[in-house]
């Protein structure tokens, strides 16, 4: 006997089938109406239990390849969101400048060859400025390369990806940079480079870093949805 037949002369099967369906049917109508009344009817004031969620994207506003000199810093300046079409329209969030670099130490010396030494470790600062929000961070390259980031945000982040209970309001105003991020951009790259030791008749000398940079900003546009437990259901 086939499932259909089956389910045509068995009362349970055909009790399970509806339950099934009412259950498919039922569950969105369900969340679609307690949602709406959690997130609609109950106003942004009110106190619920809500998810934050949403997507980051990046619009990179600069980038270059330099050689920075012992002791110089490079400034990263005429950058503005009017460059960026519709930029009112974004939720930009942050800042971050990206910067990977290259020891470039250098060996003189005729035992260079078989006693030329190490390279010392050099320091590379890098700072964003936007506004009232800076920020730096240091680096080094460990005698040979490395990298390291400087991130500048003026949302409350910690709350993105969690489950959450207050307002809707209260969530808008720490991830809503709410104009926050349009405006003037500054970085700057500065280079502390060291020479390390060699060897009687080879002498090592540092004149700076190759750096490569980027400088991006951060758009985050977020979802706020009531969030239901099913296991209290």
């Amino acid at each position: 006997m086939s499932f259909f037949e089956d389910l045509m002369n068995n009362r349970d099967k055909q009790i399970m089938a509806l339950s099934i369906v009412f259950f498919v049917l039922a569950f969105p109508i369900y969340f679609g109406l307690a949602a709406a009344n959690a997130d609609g009817g109950a106003g942004l004031n009110a106190v619920n239990m809500y998810e934050v969620t949403g997507e980051v994207t990046y619009i990179e506003i600069a980038a270059g390849d330099e050689f920075i000199a012992d002791g110089d810093t490079l400034t990263i300046d005429n950058l503005h969101t009017d460059s960026i079409d519709d930029a009112d329209d974004l939720n930009i969030v942050g800042v971050i400048l990206t910067m990977s670099y290259t020891e470039a130490e250098d060996t003189n010396g005729f035992t260079c060859a078989a006693a030329p030494g190490n390279p010392a470790e050099d320091t590379i600062t890098g700072m964003t400025m936007h506004g009232e929000y800076n920020e730096t961070a240091s680096g080094s390259n460990n005698g040979d390369s490395g990298g390291h980031t400087v991130e500048s945000y003026w949302i409350n982040e910690s709350i993105v990806g969690e489950i959450v209970i207050m307002s809707k309001a209260e969530i808008i105003s720490m991830v809503d940079a709410d104009g926050a991020g349009l405006g003037a951009y500054t970085a700057e790259i500065t280079v502390d480079a060291n020479a390390g030791n060699a060897g009687a008749g080879c002498t090592r000398s540092d004149p700076g870093e190759d750096v490569v940079y980027k400088v991006e900003l951060v758009v985050f546009e977020y979802d706020i949805r009531p969030f239901f437990d099913l296991e209290e259901l």
